[in-house]
């Protein structure tokens, strides 16, 4: 319990977001991996906990929990995955990174991307009060109107996050151009990566007029893409 209350002072939000030297010279060093990753996941889940609560609550109490409990799972996955991709397009491009470099990098970008998603929680829980019920006519509109929200939302934290690995890159490689590149190729994985495992998983809203499943039973026969596009075509209903 000390080390875990240690890693988050040391490296929890506040330094992560700040990209602090310590911070950086740890993962260049590799000598507090440990302790940097613990801050990372904690941050992770401090930011996608109250997050998902609000991403589901407009459906229903039940639909808020499974997204709360889905969103820190989501992120660990993209982490997961992102990771070895981009340690592959890493080598690729010159940039001498250990697969556990590229890890904590990861973890870093998402932690940010966590973070600023706790703190526009209150907004999204303002906005999702303000408009009508799940019960409501207009019922289909408002969920079209609130999936594309929070899709949104989600993605420019993702870029945010990932944007500010550029400081870090840069120390890690030693060239400002290599660091672009790979951060630019990064920025691209992390995205696809991100779109393509929240449909799988489905931490998103319920439409209104089915029952909120777990798992996505179209998980294997459409994509996000396509759903997002359905949606506003009006091919949902």
């Amino acid at each position: 319990m000390i080390s875990i209350l240690q890693s988050w002072t040391d490296y929890g939000p506040g330094p992560i977001c700040r990209m602090d030297d310590r911070l950086l010279q740890g993962i260049k060093s590799e000598n507090q991996i440990r302790s940097i990753i613990t801050g990372c996941c904690l941050a992770i889940a401090a930011g996608t906990i109250p997050y998902g609560a609000v991403f589901g609550i407009w459906r229903s109490a039940r639909q808020a929990c499974y997204s709360l409990l889905k969103m820190p799972l989501l992120i660990v996955a993209v982490v997961i995955v992102s990771t070895l991709i981009n340690y592959m397009l890493a080598r690729v491009m010159g940039a001498d990174l250990s697969m556990k470099k590229v890890l904590v990098a990861m973890l870093v970008a998402f932690a940010i991307t966590s973070m600023l998603l706790g703190g526009l929680s209150p907004v999204a829980l303002f906005v999702v009060t303000q408009v009508p019920d799940h019960t409501a006519p207009s019922a289909m509109i408002v969920y079209r109107t609130l999936l594309t929200l929070h899709a949104g939302v989600i993605g420019a934290c993702g870029i945010v996050g990932n944007v500010r690995l550029y400081k870090l890159l840069g120390l890690l490689t030693g060239s400002r151009a290599l660091a672009g590149r790979v951060l630019a190729a990064w920025i691209l994985v992390s995205g696809f990566a991100g779109c393509q495992l929240s449909w799988l998983m489905s931490p998103y809203l319920a439409r209104p007029d089915m029952p909120v499943p777990f798992f996505n039973p179209n998980a294997f026969s459409s994509n996000f893409y396509e759903y997002l596009w359905r949606a506003w075509c009006g091919a949902l209903g």
